[in-house]
């Protein structure tokens, strides 16, 4: 044994006796919601579109853990389910009912109309998300497709 291994071995932890394996992590909590999206103050054509729009998010997270998605793209999806959903249809909510006639005078729209129109654009960010992970899988389809008629083809020469 060197001097070096010497030093290194007075100045070294002592070496611990090996314990138990640490323990798995626990399996994530199911996602509570964050918000109470059937409340009766959300009018009912706006509910639809919160469970339509809950409903495509679940979606399109399955579809994120199957392919390898920038996370940015992850981080908008989550964005939208956890923080601008709930915080816009709370701040509707939020609206004393004798106040929301000024929102008709200021916009020339009915606050439940701007909240559908919102909806609709979250809606629509949605389905581009999921077009964009769903052309990676119709890619695929197409070059297996062309592989196969190419491969089983009467006409391929190389056969």
């Amino acid at each position: 044994m060197g001097l070096f291994d010497s030093i290194r071995k007075m100045f070294a932890a002592p070496e611990a006796a090996p314990g138990p394996a640490p323990a798995a992590p626990p399996p994530p909590a199911p996602r509570k919601p964050a918000f109470d999206y059937e409340d009766q103050r959300i009018p009912t054509g706006a509910r639809t579109k919160i469970r339509t729009i809950l409903a495509c998010l679940t979606q399109v997270e399955g579809m994120m853990d199957r392919e390898q998605v920038q996370a940015v793209s992850r981080t908008e999806i989550e964005l939208m389910r956890d923080e601008h959903l709930p915080k816009l249809v709370k701040s509707y909510i939020d609206i004393p009912s004798a106040h929301r006639a000024e929102i008709f005078r200021k916009t020339g729209k009915s606050a439940s109309f701007i909240l559908e129109e919102s909806l609709d654009a979250v809606q629509a960010r949605i389905d581009e998300i999921a077009r964009n992970l769903a052309q990676h899988d119709l890619d695929a389809f197409s070059s297996n497709a062309a592989f196969i008629s190419r491969r089983y083809s009467d006409t391929d020469p190389f056969r």
